[in-house]
């Protein structure tokens, strides 16, 4: 929890506009158990920015926000490190408070209508998130048969259907209060717009560490700047002075981008002066709580990444973060092994 929500202000809706233009910048509905995602990618792509909404679209998929009436629309801007799929995440979340924003929250499957004129259904997931609601677009005559007969049923334990669902592969449908992403691209593709769904986290109420407050409901997030890894995966070298998302966690969470520059002065002076700096940290790290375990976290993932580091000092903070059992070492291994390919090229 290293940042407050504030406002949306003028300076985030112009990050958010600066952001919808670019190819690299994935945005993301995210649940425990379902994500959407989006991006421009390499595809012929039309986008439209106005005053009150802003959306994108291409041939695997499309994006819409609504910030006309953003009085109770709020942005979280933070980092932090308890993902194995990259070394930290950085995003601006985009939320409400939860009483505003209510969807259907169906458990069932139940058949809402026809989509559009070229024999489109749309089929309620029932997935009974109380603040996302997941759909299938249809148009296969067999799955529209098959889904018929499991109407108000929950199915998120019906392996059959579920893995016709995945042959079939229909459109994905995810809305929020006021955003939405339709994915098209077909079922474990990952390049530009894709979903993942995950039917055993839904059912077992399964939870992962969010910087989103209990009594909030992130509507989308986005990382407008995409500077480590990109929406495609491909890695790009990195430095903490030239992440301009640096800034933004200094202008909308002061204090701790204070704070955690000193502890990285700290860290970094530990790491250079002893190789027995992972018993120094280590000892630092099981005296702190949850919010300061996940700033050293951050702090060593991205020494290691910090292309201006010297290597001896990158992977001396690999060491420390391997006595850590780190949730996202993996991933930091996998950045530094990327670097170090594409630096031989």
């Amino acid at each position: 929890m290293n940042a407050l929500p504030v406002i949306l202000d003028g300076h985030i809706r112009d990050v958010l506009r600066s952001a919808i233009r670019r190819s690299d910048v994935p945005w993301a509905i995210v649940r425990d158990g379902a994500v959407a995602e989006f991006s421009l990618g390499s595809s012929m792509s039309n986008v439209r920015i106005g005053m009150d909404r802003m959306s994108a679209d291409n041939k695997h998929g499309a994006m819409s926000l609504d910030i006309g009436d953003s009085s109770n629309i709020y942005a979280i801007v933070a980092e932090n490190a308890d993902y194995r799929c990259t070394p930290w995440t950085q995003c601006i979340y985009l939320c409400m408070h939860r009483d505003e924003a209510k969807m259907n929250s169906r458990r069932v499957l139940t058949y809402i209508g026809e989509y559009d004129d070229d024999g489109y259904s749309i089929w309620d997931m029932g997935i009974g998130d109380d603040t996302l609601d997941v759909y299938i677009i249809v148009k296969d005559d067999a799955l529209n048969s098959m889904l018929k007969g499991m109407e108000g049923k929950n199915i998120l334990n019906e392996h059959s259907i579920l893995e016709r669902i995945v042959r079939v592969s229909p459109y994905r449908l995810f809305t929020t209060k006021k955003a939405s992403i339709v994915v098209k691209q077909r079922i474990g593709s990952v390049e530009g717009a894709h979903t993942h769904f995950m039917p055993d986290v839904i059912l077992n109420g399964i939870r992962y560490p969010t910087p989103v407050p209990e009594q909030m409901s992130c509507i989308i997030q986005v990382d407008p700047f995409a500077s480590l890894i990109d929406c495609n995966g491909n890695y790009h070298a990195w430095s903490i002075e030239d992440d301009p998302f640096q800034m933004l966690l200094h202008r909308y969470s002061k204090g701790y981008a204070e704070a955690k520059y000193m502890l990285r002065d700290k860290v970094l002076d530990m790491i250079r002066r002893s190789d027995a700096a992972g018993y120094d940290v280590e000892c630092m790290y099981k005296h702190s709580d949850a919010d300061g375990k996940d700033m050293l976290r951050v702090i060593l993932a991205q020494i290691a990444c910090d292309s201006r580091l010297e290597p001896t000092i990158r992977m001396g903070s690999v060491k420390v973060l391997a006595r850590l059992g780190a949730v996202n070492l993996s991933a930091v291994v996998a950045y530094i092994k990327a670097m170090d390919r594409s630096s031989k090229h």
